[in-house]
């Protein structure tokens, strides 16, 4: 099992353990008091970190990328692990978390300055207690949120698994006893998606770990048709030119599933990662 697991996830999976749902009630502020979240207070630490991280790669300062770098995954280990999970676990979780919401992503607004205003457009979820005072936060949410049921949510996550989005487990600080808080689920893809091209571009491990499972192909159910290729975020599969068959890296794999909701002759798998030795530590 992952840390997360042998720490918080009381002999299971620790995102679809209940008890890193629970969190105290948002209290209104008193007059002249500067309250900050305990989800949001080390964040301007990450920044200054991040900020002089990309400094260092730019003066392409070995010892200080190697450092700060270091510094960088720390500080998602101990306050906003996020990981990789497949649909059907995302599935799950929706139906743990109360209320559960669709919102605009983030991501996509810093990254290509997409602003998404309407449920038609919105692409992230977000869970939990939190969402009962989104609009004290009206930059963020400047289209609002959009309360779903768990029926509702399920159609909705596959809707933009069908699409091809990697579904991420994120984390907003802790929860009672000082676990993770699970506060909402990102669908999101490479080009603009901050946890994953902070993984695979810069090799920032908690920033987004693999999931619990890897992908797995049926050479016998495989036609070589290449949908599975073409949908992987993380370049893990290639197509073999002499059996023309689909190859899964499995060290590369993330384990995000969207190869085996997409495959046509249901040709892919996805065992968990603990069941294969040499990758059972690969996180």
């Amino acid at each position: 099992m992952c840390q997360y697991c042998e720490q918080y996830g009381d002999g299971g999976i620790w995102y679809l353990n209940p008890k890193n749902f629970g969190r105290q009630l948002y209290r209104r502020k008193m007059p002249g008091e500067k309250y900050v979240p305990d989800a949001i207070s080390y964040r301007k630490t990450r920044e200054a970190v991040v900020s002089a991280f990309d400094e260092a790669r730019l003066a392409r300062d070995e010892e200080k990328i190697v450092d700060l770098k270091n510094q960088v995954d720390k500080l998602y280990e101990e306050n906003e692990p996020q990981q990789v999970l497949p649909l059907k676990d995302a599935i799950k979780v929706a139906r743990l978390a109360n209320p559960v919401t669709t919102m605009s992503c983030i991501c996509r607004k810093m990254l290509r300055a997409k602003d998404e205003r309407s449920p038609d457009e919105y692409s992230c979820t977000g869970l939990g207690v939190g969402m009962f005072k989104w609009e004290r936060w009206p930059e963020r949410y400047r289209g609002g949120v959009n309360f779903t049921s768990n029926e509702e949510t399920a159609e909705w996550l596959t809707k933009w698994d069908k699409a091809g989005m990697v579904h991420i487990i994120m984390v907003y600080g802790t929860s009672h006893g000082g676990r993770p808080f699970v506060g909402g689920i990102c669908n999101c893809d490479y080009p603009v998606c901050e946890p994953i091209r902070r993984r695979l571009d810069f090799s920032i491990q908690h920033a987004l770990l693999k999931s619990h499972y890897v992908a797995k192909v049926d050479y016998d159910l495989c036609n070589g048709c290449g949908i599975c290729a073409q949908r992987c975020q993380f370049g893990a599969i290639k197509m073999e030119i002499t059996q023309k068959k689909a190859n899964i890296d499995m060290f590369r794999c993330f384990g995000c599933g969207v190869c085996e909701t997409g495959c046509p002759r249901g040709a892919i798998s996805l065992p968990l990662r603990t069941e294969i030795p040499a990758l059972a530590e690969e996180w």
